[in-house]
Protein backbone atom coordinates (compact mmCIF):
# COMPACT_ATOMS: atom_id res chain seq x y z
CA UNK A 1 0.00 0.00 0.00
CA UNK A 2 0.71 3.73 -0.86
CA UNK A 3 -0.27 6.95 -0.04
CA UNK A 4 -0.65 9.50 -3.48
CA UNK A 5 -2.47 13.10 -3.71
CA UNK A 6 -5.21 13.39 -5.56
CA UNK A 7 -5.72 14.60 -8.85
CA UNK A 8 -9.63 16.82 -9.63
CA UNK A 9 -10.59 14.13 -11.00
CA UNK A 10 -10.19 11.45 -8.05
CA UNK A 11 -11.58 14.15 -5.85
CA UNK A 12 -14.58 14.09 -7.43
CA UNK A 13 -14.65 10.62 -7.85
CA UNK A 14 -14.70 10.41 -4.17
CA UNK A 15 -17.42 13.01 -3.41
CA UNK A 16 -19.57 10.72 -5.12
CA UNK A 17 -18.61 7.69 -2.69
CA UNK A 18 -18.89 10.17 0.72
CA UNK A 19 -22.05 11.62 0.05
CA UNK A 20 -23.81 8.70 1.89
CA UNK A 21 -22.01 9.75 4.67
CA UNK A 22 -21.41 13.45 4.48
CA UNK A 23 -24.75 14.59 2.18
CA UNK A 24 -27.47 15.24 5.00
CA UNK A 25 -29.95 17.88 3.57
CA UNK A 26 -28.47 17.76 -0.11
CA UNK A 27 -28.76 15.73 -3.15
CA UNK A 28 -26.33 13.97 -4.98
CA UNK A 29 -25.95 17.19 -7.20
CA UNK A 30 -25.80 19.29 -4.38
CA UNK A 31 -23.29 17.90 -2.49
CA UNK A 32 -21.10 17.88 -5.42
CA UNK A 33 -21.15 21.57 -5.84
CA UNK A 34 -21.04 21.59 -2.20
CA UNK A 35 -17.95 20.14 -2.80
CA UNK A 36 -16.45 21.89 -5.59
CA UNK A 37 -17.55 25.31 -4.04
CA UNK A 38 -15.77 24.89 -0.79
CA UNK A 39 -12.70 23.59 -2.59
CA UNK A 40 -12.31 26.58 -4.79
CA UNK A 41 -12.41 28.91 -1.39
CA UNK A 42 -9.05 31.15 -1.15
CA UNK A 43 -8.20 28.67 1.88
CA UNK A 44 -9.06 25.41 0.05
CA UNK A 45 -7.05 26.33 -2.71
CA UNK A 46 -3.79 27.18 -0.35
CA UNK A 47 -4.31 24.59 2.24
CA UNK A 48 -5.85 22.06 1.15
CA UNK A 49 -5.09 18.60 -0.38
CA UNK A 50 -6.47 15.06 -1.08
CA UNK A 51 -4.60 11.68 0.15
CA UNK A 52 -5.57 8.28 -1.33
CA UNK A 53 -4.09 5.42 -0.07
CA UNK A 54 -3.98 2.72 -2.60
CA UNK A 55 -3.33 -0.80 -2.92
CA UNK A 56 -0.41 -2.46 -5.09
CA UNK A 57 -3.04 -2.67 -7.91
CA UNK A 58 -3.70 0.87 -7.61
CA UNK A 59 -6.78 0.55 -6.23
CA UNK A 60 -8.22 3.19 -3.71
CA UNK A 61 -8.75 1.32 -0.38
CA UNK A 62 -9.16 4.99 1.74
CA UNK A 63 -8.81 8.81 1.29
CA UNK A 64 -8.50 11.72 3.62
CA UNK A 65 -7.83 15.53 3.56
CA UNK A 66 -5.46 17.92 5.27
CA UNK A 67 -5.43 21.59 5.30
CA UNK A 68 -2.32 23.70 5.96
CA UNK A 69 -2.48 25.71 9.50
CA UNK A 70 -0.33 28.02 11.21
CA UNK A 71 0.92 26.50 14.65
CA UNK A 72 3.27 28.24 17.07
CA UNK A 73 6.04 27.10 19.59
CA UNK A 74 6.79 29.50 22.47
CA UNK A 75 10.25 29.75 23.44
CA UNK A 76 11.82 30.57 26.72
CA UNK A 77 11.50 34.50 26.57
CA UNK A 78 8.32 34.55 25.15
CA UNK A 79 8.58 34.85 21.72
CA UNK A 80 7.06 32.53 19.18
CA UNK A 81 8.38 30.47 16.04
CA UNK A 82 5.22 29.90 13.83
CA UNK A 83 5.57 26.68 11.92
CA UNK A 84 3.23 24.72 10.26
CA UNK A 85 0.82 22.07 11.27
CA UNK A 86 -1.71 19.78 9.56
CA UNK A 87 -5.31 19.71 10.07
CA UNK A 88 -7.18 16.21 9.16
CA UNK A 89 -10.42 15.94 7.62
CA UNK A 90 -12.43 13.63 5.67
CA UNK A 91 -11.19 9.99 6.58
CA UNK A 92 -13.48 8.09 4.42
CA UNK A 93 -13.20 3.78 3.90
CA UNK A 94 -15.79 2.79 1.37
CA UNK A 95 -18.52 0.29 3.52
CA UNK A 96 -17.22 -2.69 1.74
CA UNK A 97 -13.57 -2.25 2.68
CA UNK A 98 -13.69 -1.61 6.15
CA UNK A 99 -12.96 -3.42 9.27
CA UNK A 100 -9.29 -4.01 7.29
CA UNK A 101 -6.92 -1.66 8.90
CA UNK A 102 -6.94 0.63 5.62
CA UNK A 103 -7.98 3.84 7.84
CA UNK A 104 -5.00 3.42 10.30
CA UNK A 105 -2.69 2.41 7.42
CA UNK A 106 -3.72 5.58 6.30
CA UNK A 107 -2.95 7.86 8.95
CA UNK A 108 0.25 5.89 9.68
CA UNK A 109 1.64 6.82 6.42
CA UNK A 110 0.05 10.23 5.98
CA UNK A 111 1.90 11.04 9.40
CA UNK A 112 4.95 10.10 7.76
CA UNK A 113 4.44 12.20 5.00
CA UNK A 114 3.75 15.14 6.83
CA UNK A 115 6.76 14.75 9.41
CA UNK A 116 9.02 15.28 6.53
CA UNK A 117 7.48 18.94 5.85
CA UNK A 118 10.79 21.74 6.78
CA UNK A 119 7.95 23.63 9.28
CA UNK A 120 6.00 20.47 10.98
CA UNK A 121 4.77 20.70 13.76
CA UNK A 122 1.80 18.36 14.25
CA UNK A 123 -1.54 16.89 12.82
CA UNK A 124 -4.87 18.06 14.41
CA UNK A 125 -8.24 15.70 13.82
CA UNK A 126 -11.50 16.20 15.16
CA UNK A 127 -12.78 12.17 15.56
CA UNK A 128 -16.61 11.09 15.44
CA UNK A 129 -15.81 7.81 16.03
CA UNK A 130 -14.35 8.26 19.07
CA UNK A 131 -10.64 8.46 20.29
CA UNK A 132 -9.17 4.39 19.46
CA UNK A 133 -9.40 4.66 15.61
CA UNK A 134 -6.66 7.40 16.15
CA UNK A 135 -4.69 6.25 19.07
CA UNK A 136 -3.43 3.40 17.45
CA UNK A 137 -1.39 6.34 15.07
CA UNK A 138 -0.02 8.44 17.74
CA UNK A 139 -3.15 11.27 18.60
CA UNK A 140 -3.82 12.13 22.05
CA UNK A 141 -7.61 13.68 22.55
CA UNK A 142 -8.57 17.16 24.03
CA UNK A 143 -11.60 17.84 26.53
CA UNK A 144 -14.31 18.19 24.62
CA UNK A 145 -17.23 20.41 26.33
CA UNK A 146 -19.84 22.51 24.49
CA UNK A 147 -21.82 25.16 26.23
CA UNK A 148 -25.49 25.87 24.41
CA UNK A 149 -27.23 28.93 25.19
CA UNK A 150 -30.93 29.72 24.21
CA UNK A 151 -31.36 32.74 21.87
CA UNK A 152 -32.88 35.63 23.69
CA UNK A 153 -35.20 38.41 21.76
CA UNK A 154 -33.03 41.41 21.93
CA UNK A 155 -30.60 44.12 19.36
CA UNK A 156 -26.86 42.00 19.21
CA UNK A 157 -25.78 45.15 19.58
CA UNK A 158 -27.32 46.55 23.02
CA UNK A 159 -24.55 44.28 25.32
CA UNK A 160 -21.22 45.18 23.11
CA UNK A 161 -19.57 48.33 22.09
CA UNK A 162 -19.86 47.12 18.46
CA UNK A 163 -20.81 44.45 16.19
CA UNK A 164 -18.29 42.89 13.69
CA UNK A 165 -18.54 42.24 9.99
CA UNK A 166 -17.05 39.73 7.59
CA UNK A 167 -14.88 42.46 5.82
CA UNK A 168 -13.38 42.77 9.59
CA UNK A 169 -12.27 38.72 10.42
CA UNK A 170 -8.58 40.13 9.61
CA UNK A 171 -8.80 43.14 11.64
CA UNK A 172 -10.57 41.13 14.89
CA UNK A 173 -8.61 37.65 14.68
CA UNK A 174 -5.44 40.13 14.74
CA UNK A 175 -6.81 42.15 17.97
CA UNK A 176 -7.54 38.21 19.82
CA UNK A 177 -4.55 37.26 22.37
CA UNK A 178 -2.75 34.41 21.72
CA UNK A 179 -3.01 31.30 24.38
CA UNK A 180 -0.03 31.76 26.91
CA UNK A 181 0.76 28.38 26.39
CA UNK A 182 4.39 26.57 24.86
CA UNK A 183 2.46 25.32 21.54
CA UNK A 184 -0.50 26.19 19.93
CA UNK A 185 -2.42 26.21 16.62
CA UNK A 186 -3.93 29.60 15.41
CA UNK A 187 -6.60 29.89 12.64
CA UNK A 188 -5.96 32.12 9.19
CA UNK A 189 -8.75 34.90 8.39
CA UNK A 190 -9.37 32.64 5.18
CA UNK A 191 -9.98 29.60 7.23
CA UNK A 192 -12.54 31.48 9.01
CA UNK A 193 -14.07 32.99 6.14
CA UNK A 194 -14.01 28.94 4.72
CA UNK A 195 -16.54 28.14 7.67
CA UNK A 196 -18.76 31.22 6.78
CA UNK A 197 -18.33 30.08 3.22
CA UNK A 198 -20.48 26.59 4.42
CA UNK A 199 -23.06 28.62 6.03
CA UNK A 200 -23.69 30.41 2.71
CA UNK A 201 -24.02 27.07 1.29
CA UNK A 202 -26.50 26.14 3.76
CA UNK A 203 -28.82 28.53 5.26
CA UNK A 204 -31.43 28.07 1.83
CA UNK A 205 -31.87 24.40 3.07
CA UNK A 206 -32.23 25.44 6.55
CA UNK A 207 -34.95 27.41 6.03
CA UNK A 208 -33.30 31.03 8.22
CA UNK A 209 -31.39 33.75 8.02
CA UNK A 210 -27.18 34.03 8.21
CA UNK A 211 -26.03 36.76 10.68
CA UNK A 212 -25.69 40.26 9.48
CA UNK A 213 -22.89 40.27 12.30
CA UNK A 214 -19.73 38.05 12.88
CA UNK A 215 -18.89 38.81 16.22
CA UNK A 216 -18.87 41.38 18.57
CA UNK A 217 -16.52 43.41 20.88
CA UNK A 218 -16.72 44.27 24.52
CA UNK A 219 -13.88 45.91 25.96
CA UNK A 220 -10.92 44.06 25.61
CA UNK A 221 -12.96 40.93 24.54
CA UNK A 222 -14.05 40.03 21.05
CA UNK A 223 -16.19 36.97 19.67
CA UNK A 224 -16.68 35.29 16.19
CA UNK A 225 -19.58 33.71 15.61
CA UNK A 226 -21.30 32.33 12.43
CA UNK A 227 -23.72 29.92 10.73
CA UNK A 228 -21.27 27.31 9.99
CA UNK A 229 -22.82 24.26 9.09
CA UNK A 230 -25.89 22.22 7.85
CA UNK A 231 -27.22 22.85 12.02
CA UNK A 232 -29.75 25.93 12.27
CA UNK A 233 -27.24 27.12 15.33
CA UNK A 234 -25.25 30.19 16.22
CA UNK A 235 -21.39 28.91 16.30
CA UNK A 236 -19.07 30.21 18.31
CA UNK A 237 -15.52 30.00 15.92
CA UNK A 238 -13.06 32.01 18.77
CA UNK A 239 -13.68 34.32 21.79
CA UNK A 240 -11.04 36.20 23.69
CA UNK A 241 -12.47 36.00 26.98
CA UNK A 242 -10.71 38.96 29.43
CA UNK A 243 -13.11 39.47 32.18
CA UNK A 244 -16.78 37.84 33.38
CA UNK A 245 -18.67 40.90 32.90
CA UNK A 246 -17.38 41.04 28.87
CA UNK A 247 -18.00 37.26 28.42
CA UNK A 248 -21.57 37.80 29.84
CA UNK A 249 -21.76 40.66 27.03
CA UNK A 250 -20.46 38.78 24.32
CA UNK A 251 -22.78 35.93 24.99
CA UNK A 252 -25.77 37.77 25.09
CA UNK A 253 -25.13 39.77 21.79
CA UNK A 254 -24.57 36.04 20.29
CA UNK A 255 -28.06 34.60 21.81
CA UNK A 256 -29.65 37.92 20.13
CA UNK A 257 -28.17 37.24 17.20
CA UNK A 258 -29.42 33.52 17.13
CA UNK A 259 -33.23 34.95 17.77
CA UNK A 260 -32.76 37.17 15.14
CA UNK A 261 -32.07 34.95 12.27
CA UNK A 262 -34.54 31.78 13.66
CA UNK A 263 -31.66 29.73 14.81
CA UNK A 264 -31.93 27.63 17.34
CA UNK A 265 -29.66 28.09 20.25
CA UNK A 266 -25.98 29.38 20.45
CA UNK A 267 -23.29 26.66 20.65
CA UNK A 268 -19.69 27.49 21.86
CA UNK A 269 -16.54 25.12 22.26
CA UNK A 270 -15.20 25.38 25.97
CA UNK A 271 -11.21 26.48 26.40
CA UNK A 272 -9.26 26.76 29.34
CA UNK A 273 -8.79 29.88 29.15
CA UNK A 274 -12.47 30.69 29.41
CA UNK A 275 -13.54 28.30 31.20
CA UNK A 276 -13.93 29.82 34.59
CA UNK A 277 -15.78 32.53 33.32
CA UNK A 278 -18.46 30.19 31.95
CA UNK A 279 -18.91 28.41 35.20
CA UNK A 280 -20.19 31.64 36.37
CA UNK A 281 -22.75 31.70 33.98
CA UNK A 282 -24.65 28.56 34.12
CA UNK A 283 -28.32 28.62 34.21
CA UNK A 284 -30.97 30.92 32.49
CA UNK A 285 -30.63 28.86 29.07
CA UNK A 286 -27.09 28.37 29.25
CA UNK A 287 -25.74 24.68 30.15
CA UNK A 288 -22.35 22.94 29.53
CA UNK A 289 -22.70 19.32 27.94
CA UNK A 290 -19.96 16.21 26.80
CA UNK A 291 -19.54 17.23 23.10
CA UNK A 292 -21.24 14.40 20.78
CA UNK A 293 -18.77 14.00 18.12
CA UNK A 294 -15.53 16.37 16.57
CA UNK A 295 -13.33 15.22 19.94
CA UNK A 296 -9.88 17.43 19.11
CA UNK A 297 -7.06 14.97 18.80
CA UNK A 298 -3.55 15.59 18.27
CA UNK A 299 -0.89 14.02 17.14
CA UNK A 300 2.99 15.30 17.64
CA UNK A 301 5.36 15.82 13.54
CA UNK A 302 8.28 16.79 15.01
CA UNK A 303 10.78 15.89 18.52
CA UNK A 304 11.25 18.19 21.14
CA UNK A 305 7.30 19.64 20.51
CA UNK A 306 5.98 20.43 23.67
CA UNK A 307 3.56 17.64 25.58
CA UNK A 308 -0.09 17.63 24.65
CA UNK A 309 -1.99 18.84 27.55
CA UNK A 310 -5.78 19.15 28.22
CA UNK A 311 -4.70 22.96 27.94
CA UNK A 312 -3.99 23.27 24.63
CA UNK A 313 -7.13 25.10 23.23
CA UNK A 314 -8.85 23.78 20.44
CA UNK A 315 -11.66 26.58 19.33
CA UNK A 316 -14.55 25.73 17.08
CA UNK A 317 -12.31 28.15 14.70
CA UNK A 318 -9.70 25.01 13.98
CA UNK A 319 -12.69 22.43 12.87
CA UNK A 320 -12.43 20.96 9.94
Amino acid sequence: MHLVAASEEQMVQRDALTYSEWGKFLSLEEYAAREKRLRAHPWSRSAMRTWLLCGEDGAVLASCETFRTPSFLRIPGGSLVPGDSFAIASVFTEERLRGQGYATRLMDLLAAELERQPRAHAALLFSDVGPRLYARSGYQELPAWDWHLSPTPGDPAGPVDSLLREDELATALAHLRHPEVPFFFWPTPAQLDWHLERGRIYAGHLGCSRPTSAGARAGTSTILWGLVGRSPELTVLMLDARSASETWALLEAARHEASRCGLSRVVLWEEPSHATFLELLKGGGITRVARNGSLPMVRPLRPGLPPITPLLPAPRGLWV
